[in-house]
């Protein structure tokens, strides 16, 4: 149904265009199929229009001064974790694949070509916001990350509680915590968009033992974490799923946790999120002054956290097992973890800002 918004409301679009006669032109074509427009002269202008408006889909040019679509979609994927579940769709001149495939790198949810098609705008337009809309009824409807955060909610009504939430928030990669009847107690607000560009097959894999295909390995995975975490045994798996409209695939690391009591809602497996595109080393700079790794045990904590087995490691860096393994043992030591599922959880979850310097 055009015009409606995920709440079922009216959808507001913002639309980022520097070209005045087709910001017109397009405000009209969106505002006639039920649409609420706001309008932005460029990247600049669209930041200064969110100070006011939260839109349930954002439409953006490329080329535009002051600040370009890329830009604008880098300051809002870093740094306005609120938004992380709004579409965001490149409307370009730039039309060679080269130039749609680096769109789509960028993090854009689709991208769309000038001369505009109308209807194929229209379409796609309607078309991603109903994939919110299931996606969050699916994580609803199976128990999902509102009904368990607001769960979690009521039982630790604290400060440090919300305070922990806003700090997953701000971690680049998604985060979901599972209890151990596969349900979500917890998922972070890039879990919420990565898991988006796979809807609703991961969502699917996720919340039952349906066979979609691809997805086949994910439950069972998920199901031998929480049968390892529920026996007090370690457990690290690595899983990759194709994303929508070709962009890289989802890395997905599976852990079992430790400390498992008997309640029922307790958090028995995390699983860590992150896509092939983000997901580029923590630099050396950084995990020299947290944890004073050397630049070759930085390379080597980051392998270890993409999970490579030691040989691997040991034929990538033409070095001995002996040597990769007193580098593993160091690599705990100053990092003050004790297994790999550990070191990957600290590395994959580094905030923003430094995952970033």
């Amino acid at each position: 149904m055009r015009g409606v918004a995920i709440d079922g409301t009216q959808a507001t679009i913002l639309w980022v265009e520097d070209e005045r006669d087709l910001r017109e032109i397009l405000s009209n074509e969106l505002e006639d199929a039920g649409y609420v427009v706001v309008q932005a002269v460029n990247g600049q202008d669209a930041l200064d229009r969110l100070e006011d408006c939260r839109p349930d889909l954002i439409l953006c040019d490329i080329a535009m001064p002051v600040m370009d679509g890329y830009a604008l979609l880098r300051v809002i994927r870093e740094s306005m974790t609120d938004l992380a579940d709004v579409p965001f769709v490149f409307l370009s001149a730039q039309d060679g694949s080269d130039q749609i495939a680096q769109g789509k790198y960028a993090g854009a949810d689709d991208y769309l070509v000038k001369p505009v098609n109308f209807d194929l705008m229209l379409a796609t337009i309607a078309a991603r916001l109903r994939q919110v809309r299931r996606m969050r009824n699916k994580l609803a409807g199976d128990e999902g990350w509102r009904a368990a955060s607001a769960g979690a909610g009521r039982q630790l009504e604290s400060q440090s509680f919300h305070c922990l939430v806003r700090m997953f928030n701000l971690i680049t990669a998604g985060v979901v915590l599972l209890d151990r009847e596969s349900r979500i107690q917890f998922a972070n607000i890039s879990a919420q968009r990565l898991m988006f560009d796979c809807a609703d097959s991961v969502s699917q894999g996720v919340f039952s033992a349906e066979k979609i295909p691809g997805f086949e390995g994910l439950f069972s995975v998920i199901q031998v974490a929480i049968d390892a975490a529920l026996n007090g045994r370690e457990y690290t798996e690595f899983l990759s799923f194709p994303r929508l409209n070709g962009q890289r695939d989802l890395l997905v690391t599976v852990c079992a946790l430790e400390g498992v009591d008997s309640k029922e809602d307790t958090c028995v497996a995390a699983l860590f999120i992150s896509a092939g595109g983000n997901n580029e080393p923590v630099p050396v700079r950084a995990l020299d002054a947290l944890f004073k790794l050397t630049p070759t045990e930085a390379r080597i904590a980051w392998a270890f956290a993409q999970g490579l087995r030691p040989d691997q490691i040991a034929e990538t860096f033409d070095i001995s097992l002996t040597t990769v393994a007193f580098h593993k043992r160091n690599i705990f030591q100053k990092t003050n973890t004790n297994r790999q599922a550990d070191l990957i959880a600290l590395l994959l979850t580094l905030p923003v800002s430094v995952a970033q310097e």
